[in-house]
């Protein structure tokens, strides 16, 4: 007998016509509920199962409406195995003989691990939403509920080869969406400023992480608001360095004007503004004090000679600025923003910006009216990916990592509320260990607790 058939027996009260679909489909559910349950027992795979089938019995039997027993089946018991995955699982013991100390440990999932499971779920949604809606049928229908492609087809309308095709377009999305939110902002803006100033469109991977990160979607829709009042100056570098008062410098060759890019201009408050930048490369004299992690003692005199693999920019805005966006040589990460003397404004790097990580500088300037005189120091990263100087690493002995995950949370103790955040490929210096946790500093000096398991 077909599954129809078998529905209409037990509908009209033969439990014989159940019992056959059991043992048609008993199997196969089971084996399904292994895979999604994983390292469940046994015993847990067959309670779930069974919960399903007792629920389909009831279902059935109530509901005279046609259902395609096959799916539904594996429908039920996708669900149970959810709600087996949500169950919150605890040890128990009798509180008389609770000694402190011996505390039963949780045998659940820690906090960090449901959070950032609840993130890849809220995620996995959102980008389940964003595909075309026949794209999204076809794929639900034939992840989710099992179906084949010609009954996709059949419902749809189509032929099973455009099912196939709808299906591996969503996936594909999927998989796209995804690499675009690994993108990091700093490039993402570097690739939307330039297809600006080119004036043409912005790369289609760009566009993608714009459209799910709120701070580059700003970015880009101050550019196009801007659109009509940017341009570019690339004054002769002896012009450019006389409006800055430092001609002396050049001829003494101090100052080294950068090459193509150097004058860029960005939108504030509806004005366009300079930003006149200059690189100070190994061996150059320094024009100001310097102090930061890449230096071998942490500081440096105005007018010493910078130290190997290390490069200082400098730049100098208009007071309509807002923003910079300053960019280390080729082969250098930021090591850190300097403070420039007698600058009336304050200075920070976006949160996008990491030390030790980012090859190119976003500092967002505080309120005011002045011009802005920033300073940023790059280092060349030594073997372990740290630009801290050499002889302070030599002196700490301390082991470099990096952090496996695109987004890590630094806690103030194992466990414990969280202080921060590290991003993948963040050098860190592991400073002591707990049971499966590890006390870490990063290059710019922020220390915290990481789990061991997200270190590499």
């Amino acid at each position: 007998m077909s599954d129809t058939e078998l529905l209409g027996a037990l509908r009209r009260g033969d439990d014989a016509a159940f019992e056959a679909l059991c043992s048609r489909y008993e199997s196969a559910l089971r084996r399904y509920a292994r895979h999604v349950l994983r390292a469940r027992p046994a015993v847990v795979v067959d309670d779930v199962v069974q919960e399903a089938l007792l629920r389909a019995h009831r279902a059935l039997r109530r509901d005279d409406r046609h259902i395609e027993v096959r799916p539904y089946l594996f429908r039920l018991v996708r669900n149970c195995c959810l709600d087996e995955l949500a169950r919150v699982r605890t040890d128990s013991v009798p509180l008389h003989l609770l000694v402190a100390g011996e505390e039963p440990a949780a045998s659940g999932p820690s906090v960090e691990s449901a959070a950032e499971q609840r993130d890849r779920v809220a995620l996995a949604l959102g980008d389940l939403a964003a595909l075309p809606e026949v794209q999204r049928h076809a794929l639900v229908r034939r992840e989710l509920d099992g179906l084949t492609h010609e009954q996709v087809a059949a419902e749809l309308g189509i032929t099973p080869g455009a099912s196939r095709s709808l299906v591996y377009r969503a996936r594909e999305a999927l998989t796209r969406a995804d690499a675009a939110r690994e993108a990091r902002c700093e490039d993402v803006r570097f690739a939307l400023l330039k297809a600006h100033d080119d004036k043409r469109r912005a790369p289609v991977s760009a566009l993608r992480h714009v459209a799910g990160c709120g701070a580059c979607r700003a970015f880009r829709t101050e550019l196009k608001h801007n659109r009509s009042t940017l341009r570019v100056l690339v004054p002769a570098p002896l012009l450019l360095l006389g409006a800055a008062g430092l001609a002396p410098a050049l001829k003494a060759g101090v100052v080294k004007p950068v090459a193509t890019g150097a004058v860029a201009l960005l939108a504030a408050g509806g004005a366009a503004y300079e930003l006149h930048q200059h690189v100070f490369a190994p061996g150059d004299p320094t024009p100001i004090p310097l102090s930061g992690v890449a230096l071998p003692h942490g500081r440096l005199a105005a007018g010493a000679p910078l130290p190997a693999r290390t490069a200082l920019i400098t730049a100098r805005t208009a007071a309509s600025a807002t923003s910079a966006q300053l960019t280390c040589p080729t082969g250098m990460r930021v090591a850190g923003l300097v403070p420039t003397p007698g600058s009336q404004r304050s200075l920070g790097f976006d949160p996008a910006t990491v030390i030790g990580a980012s090859t190119s500088a976003h500092v967002l300037f505080g309120p005011g009216d002045d011009a802005v005189d920033l300073a940023i120091l790059c280092r060349v990263p030594s073997s372990t990916g740290s630009v801290r100087a050499s002889s302070a690493t030599a002196a700490s002995h301390h082991l470099i990592v990096h952090a496996c995950r695109r987004r890590t949370a630094l806690a103030t103790s194992p466990g414990g509320p969280t202080s921060g955040t590290i991003t993948a490929s963040e050098p860190l210096s592991i400073l002591s260990g707990r049971s499966g946790w590890l006390r870490v500093k990063t290059d710019a000096g922020r220390r915290g607790w990481i789990p061991a398991r997200v270190a590499c």
